[in-house]
Order: C-alpha cells, then sequence, then structure tokens
C-alpha cells in the first residue's frame, strides 16, 4: 500500500447539529475539553472557575476547535460521582456564558454528563449535544431528554461505572465487534424513539474498561467503525494506555496523542476529542493539505 492510499480522502460521514454539518472529508473536526472540576485525570482545577473555563473555551475555539465539551464530574477509571445540583453548579454558568458566541465565533457546545437532569438543564441553557459516555446505560431517562430536546448526541462505549471499569470488565473476544454491537443497540433505542440517525454520534471508548491491546486494536481499526454508517468521535487524548506503552511510561503524552488523533483521521473518524486543540489543529491542516493534491 503507498502512501496515496494511506492519504486518500475519506466518505463523508455527517454528524448533524442544528444547521452545522460536522464531516469526516477532508479532515476530522476537533472538539476542545473544558473540564470544570477540581479532580479530572488531566487538568483537574486549573479550569474550576467560570472565568478561567470561559477564557479556556474560547482560547480553544480561537485554536481551531469546533465544538466545546463540557463536563463537571470526572469520568477517570477510580472517581466518585458528584451530586445533580454539585454538576449543575459547575456547567451551567460556563455554558450560559459560552451560549450567546456560538453564532459569531461559530462552534457549538456538547454536555459531558451521564445524568438526564443536568443534560436537559444543559440544553435549556445553550448546550447543542449531550455526551453520554455511558451510551444510555445510567439514567434511563437520558434517551428521552435527547427526543424531547431535539438534541445531538454522543453515545460512548462503557461497561461498568467510573470507580469500576478497569477492574471488573471481562475480557474481549473481539472487541472490534463487540464494541459496534454494543454501541448499535444503544444508536438504536434512539432511533426507535424518533432521534434521526445523523444526530447519532458513536464514541469507542478508548480507556472506558479496556486494556492496552484492546485500545491499540480499537484504534488501529479506526476504519472498519468508519463503515457503521455512523458519524464516529475518537477521544484519545492524554489517555492512560500511552502510559502503558514501553518507553512512554513517563511521556507527557502529547505528541503520542496527536499520532493517536492523525491515525484515526486516516481512518475516518469525524469528530477527535483533544485537550491540546492547536497540536491537533496543525497536524489536521497537513492531512488536508495531503489530501488536496491533486493526484491523491
Amino acid at each position: 500500500m503507498n502512501l496515496k492510499t494511506i492519504l486518500k480522502k475519506t466518505k463523508p460521514t455527517q454528524f448533524r447539529v442544528g444547521e452545522t454539518l460536522y464531516s469526516a472529508s477532508p479532515v476530522p473536526s476537533i472538539m476542545g475539553i473544558v473540564n470544570v472540576t477540581p479532580d479530572s485525570f488531566f487538568d483537574g482545577g486549573k479550569y474550576n472557575s467560570t472565568e478561567a473555563a470561559f477564557e479556556h473555551a474560547i482560547k480553544l475555539v480561537e485554536e481551531g476547535a469546533a465544538i466545546i465539551d463540557v463536563g463537571g464530574e470526572s469520568s477517570r477509571p477510580g472517581s466518585s460521582s458528584v451530586s445533580e445540583k454539585e454538576e449543575l453548579e459547575r456547567v451551567l454558568p460556563i455554558i450560559e456564558k459560552l451560549a450567546p458566541f456560538k453564532k459569531d465565533l461559530h462552534f457549538s457546545i456538547s454536555i459531558d454528563t451521564v445524568k438526564s437532569k443536568v443534560a436537559y438543564k444543559a440544553m435549556e441553557a445553550g448546550a447543542d449535544i449531550i455526551n453520554d459516555i455511558s451510551a444510555l446505560s445510567m439514567d434511563s431517562a437520558m434517551a428521552q431528554v435527547i427526543l424531547e430536546t431535539k438534541a445531538s448526541c454522543i453515545l460512548n462505549h462503557m461497561r461498568g461505572n467510573f470507580g469500576t471499569m478497569q477492574q471488573d470488565f471481562k475480557p474481549y473476544s473481539n472487541v472490534v465487534q463487540e464494541v459496534q454491537n454494543e454501541l448499535r443497540i444503544s444508536a438504536k433505542k434512539l432511533i426507535d424513539l424518533g432521534v434521526p440517525q445523523d444526530k447519532i454520534c458513536l464514541d469507542p471508548g478508548i480507556g472506558f474498561g479496556k486494556s492496552l491491546q484492546d485500545n491499540l486494536e480499537l484504534i488501529a481499526s479506526a476504519s472498519d467503525f468508519s463503515e457503521m454508517e455512523f458519524p464516529i468521535l475518537w477521544g484519545l487524548s492524554r489517555k492512560s494506555y500511552i502510559g502503558k506503552i514501553p518507553a512512554l511510561e513517563t511521556s507527557d503524552r502529547l505528541i503520542p496523542s496527536v499520532v493517536s488523533a492523525f491515525i484515526t483521521a486516516l481512518g475516518g473518524a469525524t469528530i477527535i476529542r483533544v485537550h491540546d486543540v492547536a497540536s491537533t489543529f496543525e497536524s489536521f491542516k497537513l492531512l488536508e493539505a495531503f489530501r488536496s493534491y491533486e493526484s491523491i
């Protein structure tokens, strides 16, 4: 296989968010992470105020983020849940402050939550996307909220819960096939309710109840996920699988995160969720330049 084959344009896979269509072609859109939490694995506490979170979000948009993902509860392995009240107090002020800037700065807002009431209130405050990392499994009312609010949504594959997902998961016999099948089941629940398929984005859930080998196999199979006829999001940024790779144990994980994003972009990813927007944006501009070359 030559380089031109590897770099060829992927088929357009569109994710509809309001009047905006996010596509895998020519390169994925970037989702920038804004954690309004004291215990996020990467930037916990750094943006744990409305003003700091707002400034960081605008900076990410200026660096190339098309979506800002706001989270008020850490999902790192072993983390503890927070109350609905506390989560709302963390996320609503930043969403309300960001919402008036969406039109002029051309970005969407995503709420990262497993709680249906938090999702509902966030949509009222100006969010456009509900990012449910439990793929509807932790709150039975989430599917109805997605339907009622007309939200676009992201369903992330996970087995277990935040506290146990890295200890209690059963080994996969075929991780790619099993993750795809379980995501399809979650998506079908929404489609059966009446949620349009192009408003449902699937996330294979790197690091959520999976071994190093599972994570590497999923990433290497990015093109297989892009054949599922759903938009696909990959969240790879700074995750612990990188530190489990020999010789990368002490890495700051920046370069491996960008390389992982590039690999999934080659495989047809629609959206990449990252902490380091500027570096990822630069790598995607390079890919776009290669793909626009007339002989590719």
